[in-house]
């Protein structure tokens, strides 16, 4: 008889509590593994590099806001619950055509592993998705563990990503730069700036009393950026100062599409997009134009009631005198 732990993820802020074994994680990362290169990455044309990336659904059971996620293969008697994105590094998080994979399916979960670490991404009870950040991530290595059985370590049942033999050249290699920085006189490192790795945007969305809150880090953009945002049909473009940290839009529909991005001095461009998806429909609003003039109708009309009332008022008086005048002694 074989017993099963299960592995419980259920932040306070999911509309979900998810359970999974620990072989899940085993599966969706044996379907991201890539053949051992021959040659580091940086030798091969950057035309002809693959992006180490893999993506498939889950199965599982559902019971109300219970999802038990088993395995990725169909099996009898499960259904799919969502879908899974497996990379060999990077964030966790969903890009828009894992978005699109996700919606596609309809599903109600999806599970991304992006080197050592993991996280769930559930739909709202509005039907949107926070695509850019898991409520809470977790690492590969401590969800995948099983207990130690025949002197094996959990840590070595893990399949990790195709190791390189270039790997402690580059170790070297970057401890030598690190090395260099720290020699060179500090009026040289705003030159070398642009040469560092650059921090993440970590673009995010919220809705708040029916505004969209856009966030990111702010000091990824020490310079200058652009704001660009699809909402249906419509698009808008903010040129934005360096160092800002947010903004807030009022939308139009329930698709919207966020784009940030900056010139680096080196000629490149450093960029991140986010989505906003909402099933629930937006109440129909009106513009402040049509306010105003909703206004001045309504002081006019209690104008025309007041000129009104003193005409009638007026129109009495004078049926009065008159008929004092005609009266006869």
């Amino acid at each position: 008889m074989t017993t099963v732990h299960y592995r419980r993820w259920c932040p306070s802020r999911s509309s979900l509590r998810i359970e999974f074994p620990p072989g899940l994680l085993h599966d969706v990362r044996l379907e991201g593994a890539q053949p051992i290169r021959r040659f580091p990455s940086r030798w091969i044309p950057r035309l002809n590099r693959v992006v180490n990336q893999s993506s498939g659904l889950l199965f599982g059971v559902r019971h109300g806001d219970e999802v038990r996620v088993l395995t990725v293969q169909a099996t009898d008697g499960l259904v799919p619950v969502g879908t899974f994105v497996c990379r060999a590094r990077g964030e966790v998080f969903l890009t828009d055509d894992d978005l699109a994979n996700f919606e596609q399916h309809q599903g109600s979960l999806a599970l991304v592993v992006a080197g050592g670490r993991a996280g769930f991404f559930v739909r709202e009870p509005d039907g949107s998705v926070q695509a850019i950040r898991s409520h809470e991530e977790f690492k590969v290595a401590d969800a995948a563990s099983r207990p130690v059985q025949g002197g094996i370590e959990p840590a070595d049942e893990l399949p990790s990503p195709s190791p390189g033999w270039w790997r402690s050249a580059q170790t070297w290699k970057r401890a030598g730069v690190c090395a260099v920085l720290l020699a060179i006189p500090a009026g040289a490192f705003a030159y070398l700036r642009p040469l560092l790795p650059q921090l993440p945007i970590a673009l995010a969305i919220r809705e708040e009393a029916g505004q969209l809150v856009i966030g990111w880090n702010a000091g990824a953009l020490s310079e200058g950026s652009r704001l660009e945002i699809q909402d249906g049909s419509q698009r808008t473009i903010l040129m934005l100062p360096a160092n800002a940290s947010g903004a807030t839009y009022g939308r139009q529909g329930n698709d919207v599409a966020v784009r940030l991005s900056t010139d680096t001095r080196m000629g490149g461009a450093h960029w991140e997009a986010a989505r906003f998806a909402s099933k629930t429909p937006r109440p129909a609003t009106v513009s402040s134009a049509l306010e105003d003039r909703i206004g001045a109708l309504t002081l006019e009309a209690q104008q025309l009631r007041r000129s009104l009332a003193a005409g009638q008022t007026r129109t009495t008086e004078l049926g009065l005198k008159l008929a004092a005048a005609t009266r006869v002694p």
